[in-house]
C-alpha cells in the first residue's frame, strides 16, 4: 500500500533539492544490509525520496509503494529518527515534525467508479524531472513519456496486474492535451554528474471516454508516490496534484 512520510528539517547550513542524493545516500547506510543489497539489484525500487521547500521550510519527503517498504523503510527506522548526519558534507540536521499517511490501493481504485471524471489533472512538478530514451535524456514534458514512466513503475512493483499495453498507451497519449503550462528547465547535481530536466506546473486535459479518463487520473494519482521519470529514488521527478489556482502565488 502506498505511503508517505514527510520530515520538518532544522539545519544551521543551507539546503536545496540538489542534496537529496546525500539523504539518499544516509538512508542506505542506516537500512539493513540484505534490503540494501535487495535494492541495488532491483530493476526499480519500490520507494521515492526528495527534498522539498514549503513555506520557507525544507522538508524530507519519503514515499514507499509495497508494505515491505513501508515497515524496513519507514515504520522500523524514519519514524523514530531524530537526527540526521550528512557526512560528506559534514552536515548535521534534526527532524522537528512528521506528518505520516497510508493509503490503500482500494482508495485509489475508486476512482474507477466515479460518475464524473476528473478531465483536467494539474501537476506541479517539484524537483527536476526527465526521462531516458535510447540513451539520451528528454527533459521536457512529453505526454507518451509520462504516461509510460507510470505504468512501468506500476507494472513492475505490481506483477499481478499488467498495465502496460500499446493500445492503451496510444489511447492515454492521443486524448491528453497540455492546456496551461509553467516549466522551465533546470538541471539536477548528482555530486558532480548534472542531470538536465524541467521544473514547473502543467495542466492536461484528457478526452475519450470517461473510463479512459478515470485511468488517467488513477495513473497521476498514483504517481504522487511513484514519482515520474528517471532516478525518482535520488531526488528527481516528485509531484504533486493541486486545484485551479492553489499554486497561483506559491
Amino acid at each position: 500500500m502506498p505511503s508517505l512520510l514527510k520530515m520538518k528539517l532544522k539545519c544551521d547550513e543551507s539546503i536545496n533539492y540538489n542534496m537529496s542524493s546525500l539523504f539518499h545516500g544516509f538512508l542506505m547506510e542506516k537500512l539493513p544490509t540484505d534490503y540494501v543489497e535487495f535494492l541495488h539489484k532491483s530493476q526499480l525500487h519500490p520507494y521515492t525520496q526528495h527534498l522539498e521547500l514549503r513555506d520557507n521550510t525544507w522538508f524530507w519527503v519519503i514515499t514507499c509503494l509495497d508494505d515491505t517498504a513501508d515497515k524496513i523503510i519507514i515504520r522500523d527506522f524514519l519514524l523514530d529518527l531524530k537526527y540526521i548526519k550528512l557526512k560528506s558534507r559534514n552536515i548535521s540536521l534534526s527532524v522537528s515534525e512528521k506528518e505520516y499517511k497510508n493509503v490503500g490501493f482500494d482508495k485509489l481504485n475508486e476512482i474507477f467508479y466515479k460518475r464524473t471524471p476528473e478531465r483536467r489533472i494539474n501537476i506541479d512538478f517539484i524537483t527536476p524531472t526527465a526521462f531516458k530514451r535510447q540513451g539520451e535524456y528528454l527533459f521536457y514534458p512529453d505526454i507518451k513519456c509520462i504516461y509510460q514512466s507510470i505504468m512501468n513503475k506500476y507494472d513492475i512493483l505490481f506483477d499481478k496486474e499488467n498495465m502496460i499495453d500499446d493500445d492503451t498507451l496510444d489511447e492515454l497519449s492521443n486524448k491528453t492535451k497540455i492546456i496551461r503550462y509553467k516549466i522551465r528547465s533546470v538541471r539536477f547535481d548528482m555530486e558532480g554528474i548534472f542531470i538536465p530536466g524541467f521544473i514547473g506546473q502543467i495542466t492536461f486535459k484528457i478526452s475519450g471516454t470517461d473510463t479512459l479518463a478515470n485511468f488517467a487520473d488513477f495513473l497521476f494519482k498514483f504517481s504522487e508516490f511513484s514519482g515520474i521519470g528517471i532516478k525518482t529514488s535520488l531526488g528527481m521527478g516528485s509531484i504533486r496534484l493541486f486545484q485551479k489556482g492553489e499554486l497561483e502565488n506559491d
